[in-house]
């Protein structure tokens, strides 16, 4: 059954509910922010690598604040249109208001707000899934959702490249820079309308959004990584309850010395608890080369804002073919041999980075950077669904959906520690100092994995009914 929508149009794929596509114009807008925001934080208001840094922190901060704050008070509430239209309506007015800024305190603060209200969106549009369909369709619908998310980035970085690349000679980089801002901020306010005339409350509210086994393969913390940088907790929907956390902890675990009781200590003598931990280094790793590379790229090789866009296309093209797929074999095989390939691929991608920093400047460089986001994209990919399939079964039985919101959580909290870190590590030591941390990072998590990846094999032979 289909809650609130009715008379679809035809040019509407009749499986779909017509108020997924109210949400387009949103992500549109979103993308174009995602990638523009650390261009207008250094060309438009002065700032270096170290402020765009900042403002990636404290947005995943926010975000994970948020995201919380927002998903319980919309379960608590029960209702869902009114948090999409305030996301809408914050997300459009702070993203035009960024558009017009001038001075860097200003942009922090806007970028700030922005985060906040952006949270509001992503638990009430999960929660109408939930809400919308049965159980046994929830699965289908989130893949259909996070592909039209994909699918929408891609439009928008296609939109940027013909909107920089065909401005007029009198229009200078920087305003052509700051019109597209505007546009996505504007751009917005048409979700507002859409969600207005198309989104309607469901009948039935789910108590507690739970986790369902179908959704392995299909749930992931982002479909495209630049979006996982900016906003880490934007796609996943399960609500962290602390309760059910310490709940969990006496569950799992025998009885032991009170100072093991803590619940930091506790998590962490699981392999669930290693995993995540494991995780939240190699999401470091990832932040560290992320946040600073458009910087990188335009500093130190000339790159311009139109090759930008067309680096993130071709990158983000990959991710959004081969998540469905992966999320397909996922379900069918276990990701942890995939996430361990993916990582360790990635380490020899970001040593190829800290080469580019260490080597003067070269008219090869774009190709070669070009060539190492398109396998970037691929491994994002594996890396995204196996890990919160991972997750979801090294979790105990019931807990799955608070597992991978704790995990949704670590990533939040890598994502600040990363990106102050690359702004540290790019301004004191250099770009090559920053790449190369973060290849060690990431090599030393990828020895971790196949640790944890071995225990979880031999568990499973010594204990196969757990």
């Amino acid at each position: 059954m289909h809650f609130g929508f009715s008379g679809k149009p035809q040019w509407v794929n009749p499986s779909l509910p017509l108020w997924f596509f109210a949400f387009i114009p949103f992500k549109l807008g979103e993308s174009l922010l995602i990638v523009t925001l650390p261009l207008l934080i250094v060309q438009g208001v002065g700032g270096t690598v170290g402020d765009v840094a900042r403002i990636h922190a404290l947005t995943a901060l926010v975000g994970v604040v948020g995201f919380i704050f927002w998903g319980n008070l919309s379960d608590r509430l029960r209702v869902r249109r009114p948090f999409l239209i305030l996301g809408f309506l914050g997300f459009g007015f702070c993203t035009s208001l960024l558009s017009f800024a001038e001075t860097l305190p200003q942009a922090i603060l806007y970028s700030t707000l922005n985060g906040f209200f952006m949270t509001s969106i992503t638990p009430a549009s999960s929660a109408l899934v939930v809400d919308s369909f049965p159980e046994q369709e929830w699965s289908g619908y989130f893949g259909r959702f996070y592909q039209m998310s994909g699918w929408s980035f891609v439009a928008s970085l296609v939109l940027g490249i013909v909107w920089l690349t065909g401005r007029s000679s009198l229009v200078d980089p920087e305003t052509a820079l700051r019109r597209l801002v505007l546009f996505a901020g504007t751009i917005t306010f048409l979700s507002v309308l859409l969600c207005w005339g198309w989104v309607k409350e469901p009948h039935h509210h789910q108590p507690r959004r739970r986790f369902s086994p179908q959704l392995l393969g299909r749930l992931t913390v982002a479909v495209i990584e630049k979006r996982a940088t900016f906003y880490p907790a934007r796609l996943l929907y399960f609500v962290w309850h602390p309760d059910l956390l310490k709940a969990t902890f006496r569950e799992a675990l025998p009885e032991r010395p009170r100072w093991k009781t803590l619940p930091g200590i506790a998590f962490l003598e699981t392999r669930l608890g290693r995993y995540c931990l494991c995780s939240l280094f190699l999401f470091i790793s990832f932040n560290l080369i992320f946040v600073p590379l458009p910087i990188f790229l335009t500093e130190r090789l000339q790159v311009t804002n139109a090759q930008i866009f067309a680096i993130a296309l071709s990158k983000a093209s990959l991710e959004t073919w081969f998540y469905v797929p992966i999320g397909r074999y996922i379900q069918q095989h276990s990701g942890w041999r995939l996430q361990i390939q993916a990582t360790a691929a990635r380490c020899g991608l970001f040593g190829i980075f800290t080469l580019l920093a260490l080597t003067p400047p070269h008219s090869s460089n774009l190709l070669i950077v070009g060539l190492v986001q398109l396998f970037n994209g691929v491994t994002w990919a594996a890396i995204s669904v196996s890990g919160t399939t991972a997750i979801a079964r090294l979790a105990p039985k019931s807990q799955e959906g608070l597992a991978i919101g704790f995990y949704n959580a670590s990533i939040g909290v890598a994502t600040a520690v990363g990106s102050l870190g690359s702004g540290f590590f790019a301004l004191r030591f250099g770009y090559s100092a920053c790449f190369g941390l973060a290849t060690c990072i990431a090599a030393l998590s990828t020895l971790w994995l196949y640790q944890l990846q071995r225990e979880s094999f031999s568990t499973s032979l010594t204990h196969p009914n757990d």
